[in-house]
């Protein structure tokens, strides 16, 4: 009977080390998956320019909403906003200057979803053409914002433009939206257009 007590606790302490030896095995894989993870955003961002900015975008006008007859407070929203930025993106020396920002957002469940397109003069007077996804965490301000960007297109030296990023701010009790945008964008893009 005690052998087999003791064979039992050697079956339990066996498996106890296969399980423990298999997450460490597991650990290792991760740690690996994570590394190769991050030598690949390292060796996509070569080549890049990073670039951030500031904009402040005044009340819709206009702005139109259409409501979703499935329950109340879903609705449409489709509106225009005139930009102007506090702290300009730098892009090939050129600095953005003022933009208009169309989109749409769903609001749904005290927050808004949306989706836009911002186009932006340089001082140059060349356009990019950015596209726009995010959400705000309520229906009226103060309350935050936060979302993607992504160059779309550009004028001039900017054809071809790619790169992109992330934006947070908030949108304020008088309906004014302000953010904050940080992001990359590629040189090579631009120049291979020129060819």
């Amino acid at each position: 009977m005690i052998e087999a007590i003791r064979r039992t606790g050697y079956c339990y302490s066996l498996l106890f080390l296969l399980v423990v030896f298999s997450l460490s095995l597991a650990a290792q894989d991760s740690d690996r998956e994570k590394e190769k993870e991050e030598s690949a955003r390292k060796a996509s961002a070569k080549g890049k320019v990073g670039v951030s900015g500031s904009v402040r975008c005044g009340k819709p006008d206009p702005s139109y909403s259409i409501d979703v007859p499935d329950r109340p407070g879903h609705s449409l929203i489709i509106s225009r906003r005139n930009c102007t930025w506090s702290e300009p993106l730098v892009i090939l020396g050129a600095k953005t200057k003022d933009g208009v920002a169309t989109g749409f957002a769903e609001r749904m469940e005290g927050a808004l979803h949306t989706h836009g397109f911002d186009v932006d003069t340089l001082d140059n007077g060349e356009k990019v053409t950015m596209q726009t996804s995010g959400q705000v965490n309520g229906e009226k301000g103060p309350v935050e914002a936060r979302g993607r960007w992504g160059f779309m297109r550009g004028t001039g030296k900017f054809k071809g433009i790619r790169g992109g990023g992330t934006y947070e701010g908030k949108l304020d009790a008088d309906d004014v939206l302000t953010l904050k945008l940080e992001g990359a964008y590629d040189p090579a893009a631009m120049a291979a257009v020129k060819k």
